[in-house]
């Protein structure tokens, strides 16, 4: 993880809200258990599936640099991607009494992926995860940043964790401390209302660190998830099996024509891509979901 170094405006920024009177605002959460019927969860949990997927299956094909992968050498990357939860949280936020917007999507455990993890033979140095990324101001993607100093959105161990730290890369995490920085930076403003939509319910360390950023921010949170083993769940854990089937299929030298998507030469996107990886994005039209 990167240290962060705010600007002077930061501080001040803390500093005043500091003072604020900030009221306790309790999380809302909802469960989808039965199928979704217009599409809006499961559309917003793929967005955020495919903000990372899309980037990550790109970088992959780059990284393999023309070699083909087997069943048992492609399963580190399968399971990166289909076992992650993945969150998509929009941010209403008022400056000069206008309204704004804005997304952020993330996924759980390490933001990155590394050629030594996911690749078992010798190459050459490739390109970043993050280079695979384009972004536009209101979509971003939230990746395991340390907190502001004193801050209390932070991870907190869960019965049955194997250690204490296990929870520090959970996406709801991830998010939260986001949008605290952005409101540190004077990136957005507090005071405002997020909606999340998740591919699971979040575990008690998320429900305390987006808790924290509502009492501290002002901020009325609720999350909308996908119920275990729901209509919907399933229909997300087979789009996303689908998309992960079909990018085996292309670095093996198929096309992933039952996603209507190309991977492409392998290479970066010809503009867009950024050295700062922790603030790239995606753009705001999310690529299509596989037709069942």
């Amino acid at each position: 993880m990167r240290s962060i170094k705010l600007p002077s405006v930061a501080f001040a920024a803390i500093a005043t809200f500091a003072c604020m009177e900030v009221v306790a605002r309790p999380v809302s959460k909802f469960v989808v258990d039965a199928s979704d019927t217009n599409g809006t969860v499961n559309a917003r949990v793929w967005a955020s599936f495919m903000a990372h997927a899309y980037p990550a299956a790109r970088w992959y094909r780059h990284a393999l640099q023309g070699a083909r992968v087997n069943t048992d050498e492609f399963a580190g990357f399968r399971r990166r991607l289909e076992t992650a939860t993945f969150v998509s949280f929009t941010y209403y936020y008022q400056r000069d009494g206008v309204e704004h917007q804005r997304v952020y999507h993330a996924m759980s455990g390490r933001s990155d992926f590394h050629r030594e993890t996911y690749i078992r033979r010798p190459g050459v140095e490739t390109l970043p995860y993050g280079a695979f990324m384009t972004y536009t101001p209101e979509e971003v993607v939230a990746w395991d940043d340390e907190a502001l100093f004193g801050s209390d959105v932070t991870h907190s161990p869960v019965p049955g964790d194997r250690y204490p730290d296990a929870r520090r890369r959970d996406a709801e995490l991830k998010i939260a401390r986001k949008i605290e920085l952005d409101i540190a930076t004077d990136t957005v403003t507090p005071g405002g209302a997020l909606y999340g939509f998740s591919s699971q319910l979040p575990c008690p360390s998320c429900d305390a660190a987006l808790e924290a950023l509502s009492d501290n921010q002002g901020i009325d949170v609720s999350v909308t998830y996908l119920g275990p083993d729901s209509p919907a769940y399933t229909r997300f854990r087979r789009q996303r099996e689908q998309y992960v089937n079909g990018v085996h299929v292309a670095v093996n030298g198929g096309q992933m024509n039952l996603l209507r998507q190309e991977l492409g030469p392998g290479g970066p996107p010809a503009a867009g891509a950024v050295d700062c990886v922790e603030e790239q994005a995606l753009p705001l039209t999310p690529h299509p979901a596989p037709r069942e």
